[in-house]
């Protein structure tokens, strides 16, 4: 038995026997985003960190979901993340729409796929990105293996040559398995290159989009796999097998055979890296808009309409982490959008529903609703702050700096579409209405789209002037019980519920009615009583 597969069997991470199977690691599924950086034009924008956390992003990827490969799964975070480009986002639809229309292509091309399903493919961006080890030895090594194989073919002149032959076999023992940990680690990887190659080339026997382009580059690897074939060689089936590799083994060590053909397919790998990366995009884009495919049969979805113009029209519009979730419009036609509501009755889930969708149908080509219209904007949010402890920066600061990243890219970039949830909460009232006018005038200019929700109606009314229309959404206090109808209403809320709750909830009678004479001073007005 090969000691190296056998240590290997022993710490490899068990992959998964089938598709449902899938663990969802984000550290493998992101690592090509994070290391990829832009493939050639600079992309329009990135989605950072802070709106990723705001949607959900990890959620709604495996919600959304479908792909076969690792490959293809890195590829589709990267470009759930990524903002390319209405040219992009068009051609991407173009791809998804061909194997929707060609479910028999789309069945064959989910078979090839399978081949590359197993985890360790998620290793194959090293190839394109790690650095290449620097291997031991290897100038004495091209001279040790002609001495060697001269020494041997002396040696059956003068057996006295055979004594030089046995060192230079100690030689080259050496070098041989001080570069072994090197092979040893390119192992699983260089197998799913294999794997990858003949993926692609059925890919590209089905004539799936992109497949023209990807001829010159499966040629091209496959002078990289000719290579690449002295790493990984193990024995495998048997007795006979392992002696036969015990024999392979004793050959190339005696003439330094693997050191010098596995630095040669290094040289290969670093002066092809582009090639391993197209082909790696090519069966990663095809497995992506297959997973595409396959969800818009499965869920009602929409293609988005891009604008050039400030308007947004989300007709039926619904958030796809939530079953059974109510369906809203909305329509903007050069306003912003000012929500108010109390807690728990779905402005927060809007906000993101709608930041949400666009994100998806700039991407990928599709929305969770029966139409959708806006510009392609680049997106940005302000939704899920907490303290930052290790910082040791108060929730209030955490606001100033994330707002501060929006003004930014006002500044910056038109059009944009910016989600802020209840600005300024972490200051007092006054200070928040005034920083909240201001701050939202200010990004709400030219061609930018501001999503905004409060619980200060002083805003929405302040805020009219300035290009926000309000919208609310309400709930009802009925036989004492708490309800939300979670539908968009034009306008601000008529009534306040919030001391009505407090009386639902069994607080003390003198404290609601202390509550009670409080409001009715700050506001003129006597606040409703429970029914």
């Amino acid at each position: 038995m090969d000691p190296f597969k056998f240590l290997g069997s022993r710490f490899r991470r068990p992959g998964p026997t089938a598709r449902g199977e899938v663990a969802y690691d984000f550290d493998r599924i992101s690592a090509y985003f994070h290391r990829c950086g832009t493939e050639g034009a600079a992309p329009l924008q990135r989605i950072d960190a802070d709106t990723a956390f705001d949607l959900d992003l990890h959620e709604v990827f495996e919600r959304i979901d479908r792909t076969i490969t690792p490959v293809g799964r890195q590829m589709l975070y990267a470009r759930l993340r990524t903002l390319r480009g209405p040219d992009d986002c068009k051609a991407f639809a173009e791809r998804t729409a061909f194997f929707e229309h060609d479910p028999e292509r789309a069945g064959r091309c989910t078979a090839h796929l399978g081949l590359l399903a197993e985890e360790d493919a998620y290793k194959l961006h090293r190839l394109v990105f790690d650095e290449t080890p620097r291997l031991q030895g290897i100038p004495t090594a091209h001279a040790t293996s002609l001495l060697a194989a001269a020494a041997l073919i002396a040696g059956c002149i003068r057996p006295v040559f055979f004594f030089l032959f046995l060192a230079l076999f100690v030689v080259n023992l050496w070098i041989h398995y001080t570069n072994k940990i090197h092979v040893f680690g390119y192992l699983l990887t260089v197998r799913q290159f294999h794997r990858a190659l003949r993926v692609a080339r059925r890919l590209a026997s089905e004539r799936v989009p992109g497949s023209s382009a990807a001829a010159e580059t499966i040629r091209t690897a496959t002078r990289i796999q000719r290579r690449s074939r002295i790493v990984g060689q193990q024995a495998d089936g048997g007795d006979l097998a392992a002696a036969a590799y015990l024999f392979v083994e004793l050959f190339k060590i005696a003439f330094c055979l693997e050191p010098l053909l596995f630095h040669r397919f290094l040289r290969s790998i670093e002066g092809h890296r582009e090639t391993i990366h197209r082909l790696l995009r090519f069966i990663g884009e095809t497995d992506a808009t297959l997973s595409v495919a396959r969800l818009r049969r499965e869920r009602p979805t929409c293609r988005p309409e891009f604008l050039g113009d400030k308007r947004l029209e989300a007709v039926g519009v619904i958030h796809p982490l939530i079953d059974s979730c109510v369906a809203n419009t909305l329509r903007l036609e050069n306003e912003s959008l000012l929500l108010t509501g109390s807690n728990m009755s779905g402005k927060t889930t809007f906000l993101r529903t709608l930041i949400l969708n666009a994100l998806l149908g700039e991407t990928v080509g599709f929305c969770f609703a029966e139409r959708f219209r806006l510009p392609y904007c680049r997106i940005f949010s302000v939704i899920g702050l907490t303290d930052d402890l290790g910082q040791g920066t108060s929730y209030y600061l955490q606001e100033v700096l994330s707002v501060k990243r929006l003004l930014e890219a006002a500044n910056k970039y038109t059009p944009c579409l910016f989600a802020l949830d209840e600005p300024f909460k972490g200051t007092n009232t006054a200070e928040r209405i005034a920083a909240g006018k201001a701050v939202l005038s200010h990004l709400n200019r030219s061609g930018q789209l501001v999503l905004v929700s409060t619980h200060d109606l002083e805003l929405a009314v302040r805020l009219r002037s300035d290009g926000f229309v309000p919208y609310h959404f309400r709930e009802e206090i009925a036989d004492r019980r708490l309800t939300f109808d979670y539908r968009l209403h034009p306008g601000v809320p008529a009534g306040h519920n919030a001391l009505r709750i407090l009386e639902l909830y069994g607080y003390p009678p003198e404290v609601v009615a202390q509550a009670r004479r409080i409001s009715e001073e700050l506001t003129g007005s006597e606040p409703p009583r429970d029914r």
